[in-house]
């Protein structure tokens, strides 16, 4: 094949499927630059676009995009994208020898692909994959390789825990104890962190400069304003130290003020604990929404709940069992003695929440076309789906709902995902700082775990 023209500002970017199947815009992110796709690329959507939930559904919505861009001209000579540069798909480079032991597959076709053009172009041609052993052995083969970069979120945004500490004068402190909201701008006060400024609904440790008593706050419509349900003890609830109070805080703020609440910390620091809490306080107690729709992304569940086996607490038992352990021991701290002395057993006071419509647990494919109105839906383990899935959910929240999302950034199990490529991480890019966002991130002194079990934990990180 003749050499490509020599240019020192467009690159050659071949794209391994798993893109496609993490975002089916994926196309149109690579700016000026020429993208390639491998025949084998094409083949693999095939076998995938029948698979359920979120792989299926964007597997599908590329091949659309591939059809739709054949209508405008030769895939196998190129096609103009909608950010300037091109698109084509290549057969060509079978010949092209792999070390000896490298298995006849997929993903050796594309590396073959890979080697074969940079072989041949004095263009930098970069493969890209979220396939970690991809990259490994494009290495081995000497080829640039990279993870795709346009959804991984850098560390400032994943350290953001929503909170900052200020000292601040005599005179404004009195003010606050009062319940006289500060203006922010006229507010005198010095940042512990100084890198940055106060953010809308960032919540504050406050230290008076002159008698160093504490209290705590939040910053709400540029002003610094008295916590507004720090004596609501949610469902029976006690908070136990300042991140479970600044939890609560924004968990209870009505889904009109604050529509999106982002929890983020490592086991043990009782986040679902407190959003069932205070979830439960508000739908069951008070009548605020309507129901609590529980979901979390799971591989092994990626289906409708209504297709597994069993009554609804069988069939999302598996799904969520950190959930369910938390709702058993909420009702059990509020069950009450019977006649004959005996407690009330916990699994039918479960079952009731179910059975009256107040709990719902469902698959994450379950929100997907939806709206939902004057509920609270509240995605599990949200460090585990991927930021395709994230904007999904973001944008199903209807009109009287609060989302709350929880997760932890240390621990994700689904292997296409990382800490910087994740719909938490997504959340927290998009939203931290905005008027309708709360953010609270537990320290890792805020474990309610045994001590064994923090024990440990500290010594294996």
């Amino acid at each position: 094949m003749p050499k490509a023209k020599k240019t020192d500002k467009q690159r050659i970017y071949i794209l391994d499927t798993n893109i496609f199947m993490a975002d089916p815009d994926c196309m149109n992110r690579f700016g000026k630059h020429m993208i390639v796709v491998p025949d084998m690329v094409i083949e693999e959507l095939d076998d995938n676009k029948k698979a359920s939930g979120d792989k299926g559904y964007n597997t599908r919505q590329s091949l659309r995009n591939f059809d739709s861009l054949r209508r405008k001209g030769n895939l196998i000579k190129g096609v103009p994208t909608e950010s300037g540069g091109s698109i084509r798909i290549t057969s060509d480079y079978d010949h092209v020898i792999l070390p000896s032991g490298w298995k006849d597959k997929p993903d050796n076709r594309i590396l073959q692909v890979a080697k074969g053009m940079k072989e041949e172009s004095e263009q930098p041609v970069i493969l890209v994959s979220k396939d970690t052993n991809v990259r490994i052995k494009a290495d081995i083969l000497k080829v640039k390789a990279e993870d795709y970069k346009h959804e991984m979120i850098d560390e400032d945004h994943l350290r953001y825990n929503g909170r900052n500490e200020i000292l601040l004068t005599d005179k404004d402190f009195q003010k606050l104890l009062q319940g006289t909201p500060i203006e922010l701008k006229k507010a005198k006060f010095e940042r512990c962190n100084k890198d940055r400024e106060l953010l809308e609904n960032e919540f504050l440790y406050i230290t008076n400069q002159t008698t160093y008593g504490t209290l705590l706050a939040k910053v709400r419509e540029n002003f610094i304003v008295s916590l507004q349900y720090d004596s609501i003890r949610p469902f029976g609830v006690q908070p136990r130290n300042v991140g479970q109070r600044f939890a609560i805080e924004a968990l209870l703020a009505p889904a009109n003020e604050l529509p999106l609440v982002i929890l983020k910390g490592s086991a043990g620091t009782a986040k679902t604990f407190l959003t069932l809490a205070c979830a439960l306080q508000q739908c069951a107690e008070e009548n605020i929404y309507r129901k609590i729709t529980i979901t979390r992304a799971n591989v092994e569940f990626d289906r409708e709940i209504g297709a597994l086996p069993g009554d609804e607490i069988n069939k999302v038992g598996p799904l969520l069992r950190g959930c369910m352990d938390n709702l058993e021991l909420l009702v059990d701290a509020k069950s009450v003695k019977s006649r004959e002395g005996r407690e009330e057993d916990i699994r039918s006071k479960v079952e009731y929440l179910f059975d009256r419509g107040y709990l719902s647990a469902e698959a994450m494919g379950f929100l997907r076309g939806r709206s939902l109105t004057r509920q609270i839906l509240y995605v599990d383990e949200a460090q585990n789906t991927s930021p395709s899935q994230m904007k999904g959910i973001l944008t199903r929240v209807g009109e009287g709902t609060k989302l709350i999302l929880s997760g932890d950034l240390s621990q994700i199990d689904n292997p296409r995902l990382d800490k910087h490529n994740n719909g938490l991480a997504y959340a927290l890019k998009l939203m931290a700082g905005d008027p309708l966002c709360a953010v609270v991130g537990f320290t890792d002194n805020e474990t309610t775990r045994s001590a064994l079990a923090a024990k440990v934990a500290a010594l294996i990180e």
